[in-house]
């Protein structure tokens, strides 16, 4: 029983619970409520779900073997490649996790009558591995390559559900992949201010090994600016929708219309969601230590959690 929760913990199942979260909720109270024609069915979705879960969590493997001894310093405490799991058990895990992930991404592309989709989830592993082996220490290329995968993962949905059936306003499709990117750009966004903040909140152990990531180079106070600004940016984009909202609903219409994310209670989410953003730039201007850019780290996860949640919010209310 112990090993089996090492190994949960080594591949992160707090975060791949997440991610599944999020291609769920995309799925089936977006796709599935507004369109009547969709690619994946239940059978297809599930494997099209697992394929991706097992290589994003050989990908959190391979990156734990690479971190070997920055996480002597990092996570004294919490290391697991090493102590529970051996490097040769962890590189097997890796192999299978990525063989079972890749064949079951290609039977999906097949099945769906996209063959040439199967190599993106070739192109997910070996980002993964290239971010781990390389770039994870490199100046900001790191944090961008987690960020355009974490969107690709959402923008995967668009590919692999709605190309195959054809995206156009007939059908409905190009609105729903158009709200579907605005949430990969989100998520983009959210995680990219996370992975700097992860930068910082390791900046001891990635000194130790001359690491070149963005709060080696910048230093403390030019990173938490560069936090602030992305966040700031941010806030001001929700804001662009918030005026959107609050025209529509002050607006005197001949006829009553119904817009998705466009209610009363839509936009009291909207400014939840802005106040938690506030209240990330004013602990990230107070943080000074690891336990200080820790939190901002789990809370940046709770923030795009929330936002995330606003998709089955908004659909409820507008069928409602």
């Amino acid at each position: 029983m112990n090993k089996f929760l090492e190994f949960t913990k080594l591949i992160r199942l707090k975060n791949l619970i997440m991610i599944a979260l999020i291609q769920v909720l995309i799925k089936y109270t977006l796709i599935n409520v507004y369109l009547d024609n969709f690619t994946l069915n239940n059978i297809r979705f599930s494997f099209y779900l697992i394929a991706l879960i097992l290589i994003v969590a050989a990908g959190y493997i391979i990156n734990d073997i690479y971190d070997i001894e920055t996480d002597k310093i990092n996570k004294k405490e919490n290391q697991i490649i090493g102590n529970s799991i051996s490097s040769k058990s962890a590189f097997n895990y890796y192999y299978l996790l990525n063989f079972i992930g890749v064949l079951f991404g290609f039977y999906i592309a097949l099945s769906i009558g996209k063959t040439a989709f199967g190599f993106i989830f070739i192109f997910f592993a070996f980002s993964l591995w290239r971010y781990s082996k390389q770039h994870k220490t490199s100046f900001a290329t790191g944090n961008f390559q987690v960020a355009f995968l974490t969107a690709l993962s959402i923008i995967n949905l668009i590919l692999f559900d709605l190309v195959p059936i054809g995206i156009n306003n007939e059908n409905g499709s190009l609105m729903i992949s158009k709200i579907i990117m605005f949430y990969a750009g989100f998520s983009f966004i959210t995680t990219l201010i996370r992975e700097i903040v992860k930068d910082i909140e390791d900046l001891e152990g990635d000194q130790k090994i001359n690491a070149k990531t963005l709060a080696i180079t910048y230093g403390l106070k030019k990173s938490k600016n560069i936090v602030i600004g992305l966040t700031s940016a941010t806030i001001i984009c929700i804001a662009y929708f918030q005026y959107f909202q609050y025209s529509v609903i002050s607006t005197q219409f001949e006829y009553e219309i119904s817009i998705w994310g466009v209610n009363d209670i839509s936009i009291i989410y909207t400014l939840f969601l802005q106040v938690l953003f506030l209240f990330f730039i004013c602990k990230t201007f107070k943080a000074i230590n690891k336990e200080d850019f820790h939190f901002l780290s789990m809370l940046s996860k709770i923030i795009m959690l929330v936002g995330i949640l606003s998709i089955p919010v908004f659909t409820l209310l507008h069928q409602n």
